[in-house]
């Protein structure tokens, strides 16, 4: 990545150092190496969230329908496995391909539709939710698989799989984004859909392709949150709406799209990670840290709708030239 491009990434993992270094003046047992390790595995699943919304903000959309695509997984999983691991062979394969289908209703509607982003996905989180209150009669099973309990708390060589998989996930994403003509579509349409038309960028397949992915993270998601619970339940994936957010807008991307990179979105799971464990210590409450989300996301995008209006100018001064 060229590091003049992305400034705002590198500011990001600035502030994660400079966040560690307070969190380590005012509990000084916060960063033990035990509690850095279970800090790394709560931010492993906003970090594997914020994956696929990160992709759909650079593209310049938002999916709003992360929670229940989650919940939904979770909840289904339970259902379908009744706490034994073989159903899982053909389970987890078919929840990751539903949630991807979620993803591609999502697509269809803002990319062919044209249904703005937010009402769209918006109304698909309400459906899904709708849904499984209705097949789930409000009270969904508890259990989860012991083999998706062992990917979610388990530890290979000391070391906890679920960090591991998130490892491997962000070489991914991170090589999609930098190495792959999707990449270089993405950041396309998220700066100028009309634009990106013009130029023989297929728009509208780009676009389904980063909700798809959306929709993909988040059913994989909320079968690893339920290995870590140990249960599935309602309402399990409405905290990770505005954390997969967050953190994309704090690792540098901007909301309104065609800049950010999933390299900065890390540093944001991790930011967020850490303001969440350092509140008891501060003596504050849970409303602060939802304070914390909407300032981010307002700053991020008034900075950003600045910056677009310092460039406009000059894009047009170029082509008078």
């Amino acid at each position: 990545m060229n590091l003049a491009r992305h400034r705002s990434i590198l500011f990001a993992y600035l502030g994660l150092i400079l966040l560690l270094v307070v969190t380590g003046l005012v509990a000084p047992g916060f960063l033990s190496p035990t509690h850095f390790r279970s800090l790394a595995v709560l931010a492993a699943f906003i970090g594997i969230v914020a994956l696929g919304q990160t992709f759909v903000v650079i593209g310049g959309g938002i999916d709003l329908s992360v929670p229940w695509v989650l919940n939904a997984a979770a909840v289904l999983m339970t259902l379908f496995a009744h706490g034994q691991d073989a159903p899982l062979v053909w389970i987890v394969p078919l929840l990751l391909a539903a949630g991807t289908l979620v993803g591609v209703v999502n697509g269809l509607g803002v990319g062919l539709f044209g249904v703005p982003p937010i009402i769209m996905t918006l109304a698909v989180n309400v459906i899904l939710q709708g849904g499984i209150l209705v097949y789930t009669g409000g009270a969904p099973p508890a259990t989860a698989p012991a083999a998706i309990q062992f990917l979610a708390v388990g530890r290979i060589a000391g070391f906890p799989v679920i960090v591991l998989l998130w490892i491997v996930l962000a070489i991914v994403a991170t090589l999609l984004l930098s190495k792959t003509a999707f990449g270089r579509y993405l950041y396309a349409v998220g700066s100028s859909a009309t634009v990106a038309e013009f130029s023989g960028v297929p728009t509208l397949r780009t676009s389904v392709a980063a909700y798809a992915l959306s929709g993909f993270t988040a059913a994989l998601a909320g079968m690893l949150l339920t290995g870590y619970s140990g249960q599935a339940y309602l309402g399990m994936g409405d905290p990770y709406l505005f954390t997969s957010i967050a953190a994309v807008a704090i690792g540098g991307a901007s909301i309104l799209g065609g800049s950010g990179h999933y390299v900065g979105t890390i540093a944001g799971a991790l930011v967020l990670t850490v303001l969440t464990g350092l509140l008891p210590a501060l003596n504050l409450s849970n409303g602060a840290l939802l304070v914390v989300y909407g300032a981010v996301i307002l700053v991020t995008v008034a900075l950003a709708s600045e910056a677009l209006t310092d460039l406009l100018p000059r894009r047009r001064a170029r082509r008078i030239s």
